[in-house]
């Protein structure tokens, strides 16, 4: 079972314990998410099966797009928050990993796509925030609140969507449980969802890479692309020199 779940993410339960939950449910060895939603955050979770966790890079480094709920400890006008959020938050900004994160705690940029207040009510206001991976949506908030002046905090936060993954196509545990294959993506329609190249090659190139070896396909330089025999993804494959060099082979 090589496959992708675009799963709903329930409040309450970490990544990890869904893949766990979701390996249970349809009896294989190995589950594994591209991008870690907070214990409290629902939505979109990617998660590949089997030999798909092989490919979970190719995932991971999606643009994400979420909404939410932010709490200003001060009121000010939506006219204030939208100022600073086109001023300072839009584009390229600096980000400090917050301290319950698992990363380094060093500065690192990130981008911004869009960042847009939807509704304000009170100290209470709703968003939406299109970002590269790996930004950190509750610190977004919290730097917002920085820079204003004041101390802001995120009250609640759900990921719609994860590059072309949307929340209308993310299945609930229970529609796993109920559906089990029916609902699942097949990972080849979910690589061609992506924006990399696909390359056909036939039994022979199979072979030969599975055995390690270059295939001598000319190819842009340095260019990622999947390796596909009968409609099977057999590799991940990266151009160098005129080759094509198995970065990751799928069994």
């Amino acid at each position: 079972m090589n496959e992708i779940i675009i799963l709903d993410k329930p409040a309450g339960i970490t990544s990890h314990d869904c893949c766990d939950e979701a390996r249970k449910i349809l009896d294989v060895e190995k589950a594994g998410h591209a991008g870690t939603l907070d214990i409290g955050v629902t939505g979109v979770l990617v998660i590949a099966l089997g030999e798909a966790t092989k490919l979970l890079r190719l995932f991971s480094g999606l643009p994400k797009e979420y909404q939410g709920m932010g709490y200003l400890h001060e009121d000010v006008s939506r006219e204030k928050l939208e100022h600073i959020i086109n001023d300072k938050f839009l584009g390229k900004i600096k980000q400090i990993p917050p301290k319950r994160s698992r990363v380094k705690r060093e500065e690192r940029e990130r981008e911004i796509f869009h960042f847009k207040i939807l509704g304000k009510e009170g100290k209470k206001f709703s968003f939406s925030v299109l970002c590269e991976a790996g930004t950190y949506i509750r610190k977004l908030i919290h730097d917002l609140g920085q820079e204003i002046g004041i101390n802001a905090h995120m009250v609640s936060l759900r990921r719609i969507k994860q590059g072309p993954f949307t929340e209308k196509e993310a299945i609930t545990f229970e529609k796993l449980k109920k559906g089990k294959e029916n609902v699942l993506l097949n990972l080849l329609e979910a690589v061609n969802r992506l924006q990399i190249k696909v390359i056909k090659i036939d039994d022979q190139q199979e072979q030969d890479l599975r055995k390690g070896k270059f295939l001598n396909i000319e190819t842009r330089e340095n260019e990622f692309m999947i390796a596909v025999n009968k409609e099977k993804v057999v590799a991940l494959v990266q151009s160098k020199d005129n080759l094509l060099k198995p970065e990751r082979v799928l069994n």
